[in-house]
């Protein structure tokens, strides 16, 4: 009892403290001598808001409530139905915009024959596709290394392609390759079998981590215990080695199922691809690329995507050494990356179309393509004038993004400014192609918040080819969108889009599951989308165009 009085009269007292500290010397804040104490209250407010909104609010300005519940229903396998009392108040999912036509004789969904884009055709190595949504591009350093092995597993579980994002290539993006001695691409650290036995016998996963955690932080340079991934069957941690020799990397031949679809994204940066000539100047680590290739089925070159249309900057908080040993830089430093791709110019189209070749040629013919963005016909107009008339270097794929890109970092500055909705977007795109006559030739994916499949049916309709997604995928891994994913100091509070350990130490505990909820997100959306598919009396996605489409 007398403990109690002492800490209400501490907590009293500091209250009294703070009312005279903001009524008579502070000297920042008009309100605070106002409202002493009390005004306090609006900046808790402030901070628990994101945290709430979601729960307490109306939130559909963001996105439809229903969409929402949608992802969260069948990521934990619960029917994907709902009743009629949650149908759409606010008429924002039945707007009239590109609504679909059906068919007053529908199919059943067994009598459609889910045929999946082949990309890359003219390549001595091709791949298909065995999904209609994939994983969009995330950075390994917006999104943790724990959830970035989680999103990597799924899309090897579902049999989905996976985006790496800019910023270099690591062994989370493998993490169903399983690990051998005989693999030569892979270094090791046994782990002792005091500590073995200590794991063994631990009875919960969070201390179990910790043991993992504590071995490996004594056996590797601080900070760069990230890197490693433990495989439980042999008892080692175990990471890429970079320093091996080029003939002991996989060949294209040699990609099992394990490394399923990686579609590797180089942007203007070149970070993780840099080499550092002798007068300062950086060039293409051809090299390097090679090795990284070997893990690859296609390549991206981003020449825009809406949320880093102007550039980007890696504070120097988040680039931690092990971050920096992926992306080949020094660590601890602000890392930027230019407004524009270094290999293209304008009006130097076919320079670009060359420097493609190249990487298809470096990396034994697989697949070549680009990002954009679309605001306008001169967008695309260039790369489609240049398609037409060297067919033989043309990309094999054109990723069109559009003006709300970005999961957490778009300038709102130039958001509100420049863009085209993802529709529009397809449109400009597949008329500028078509009139050029080279449409047949190039597969569209299409980038954007196209959270279910009435969303993607809408996109596939309007002549995409695939359909990219990551808000939606990290919804279903977890994250209850509390707005924390471009902090500074990475404070999501459920440890996806965080390089916050403590933060990161959950989702790590709880792994298994979120890869299960994923790849049950995945599923769900490809099977609704034959449903789509069925009411419009198609026999085969690919019979899905514009005439299905109700302006």
């Amino acid at each position: 009892m007398n403990l109690i009085l002492i800490i209400i009269g501490w907590l009293v007292s500091l209250c009294i403290w703070i009312w005279i500290y903001d009524r008579f010397f502070q000297k920042k804040n008009l309100v605070y001598a106002n409202f002493p104490l009390i005004w306090r209250m609006r900046y808790v407010m402030h901070e628990l808001r994101p945290f709430i909104r979601q729960y307490f609010f109306d939130d559909n300005d963001f996105v439809n409530r229903i969409a929402i519940d949608w992802i969260l229903n069948v990521s934990n396998n619960k029917s994907g139905y709902f009743s009629f009392d949650v149908f759409d108040s606010s008429q924002k999912l039945h707007d009239g915009e590109y609504d679909m036509i059906h068919s007053a004789t529908p199919k059943n969904a067994d009598e459609v024959d889910p045929r999946y884009p082949l990309v890359g055709e003219k390549r001595a190595f091709p791949f298909q596709f065995q999904s209609y949504i994939y994983r969009s591009a995330m950075s390994l350093w917006a999104i943790g290394f724990e959830a970035t092995a989680a999103m990597a597993a799924w899309c090897t579980d579902v049999q989905a392609p996976f985006n790496t994002w800019e910023w270099g290539f690591s062994v989370h993006h493998i993490p169903r390759v399983r690990f051998s001695k005989e693999k030569k691409f892979f270094k090791y650290i046994e782990l002792w079998t005091l500590w073995n036995i200590c794991y063994t016998i631990m009875p919960w996963v969070r201390l179990k981590n910790r043991i993992l955690d504590f071995f490996l932080k004594r056996k590797v340079k601080k900070w760069t215990e990230d890197l490693y991934l433990y495989c439980m069957l042999n008892k080692v941690f175990y990471t890429i080695d970079w320093s091996a020799p080029l003939d002991v990397f996989p060949k294209p031949w040699e990609l099992t199922d394990d490394f399923w679809h990686i579609i590797f994204q180089i942007w203007s940066g070149l970070y993780g691809l840099r080499k550092h000539k002798a007068d300062g100047s950086i060039e293409y680590n051809w090299d390097r690329f090679k090795k990284i290739a070997s893990f690859c089925r296609a390549f991206e070159i981003k020449l825009a995507q809406w949320a880093k249309q102007s550039g980007w900057i890696l504070k120097a908080v988040k680039n931690t050494p092990a971050v920096a040993e992926i992306r080949w830089v020094e660590p601890w430093h602000d890392i930027l990356s230019p407004n524009r791709f270094p290999f293209y110019n304008p009006w130097k189209e076919k320079e670009f179309f060359e420097f493609m070749q190249k990487i298809s040629d470096e990396s034994w013919g697989k697949p070549v393509g680009c990002k954009i963005v679309i605001s306008d016909m001169s967008n695309i107009e260039p790369l489609a004038e240049q398609i037409a008339k060297t067919p033989e270097i043309a990309p094999d794929f054109i990723t069109i993004d559009w003006g709300d890109g970005g999961s957490g970092t778009a300038p709102v500055a130039l958001s509100v400014l420049f863009w085209k909705r993802i529709y529009a977007a397809l449109e400009t795109a597949d008329k500028v192609l078509r009139k050029h006559k080279v449409r047949e030739n190039i597969k569209i994916f299409a980038a954007a918040k196209l959270y279910t499949p009435y969303m993607s049916a809408k996109a596939l309709a309007l002549w995409a080819d695939a359909i990219w997604n990551a808000r939606s995928i990290m919804i279903s891994a977890g994250c209850i969108r509390a707005a924390k994913c471009s902090w500074e100091h990475w404070a999501c509070p459920v440890g996806i889009a965080t390089m916050k350990k403590a933060n990161r130490r959950w989702f790590r505990q709880a792994w298994d599951k979120k890869v299960e909820q994923v790849s049950n997100f995945i599923r769900a959306h490809n099977a609704w989308l034959i449903q789509v598919w069925a009411i419009a009396w198609l026999s085969s996605p690919s019979e899905l165009d514009t005439t299905h489409i109700s302006k």
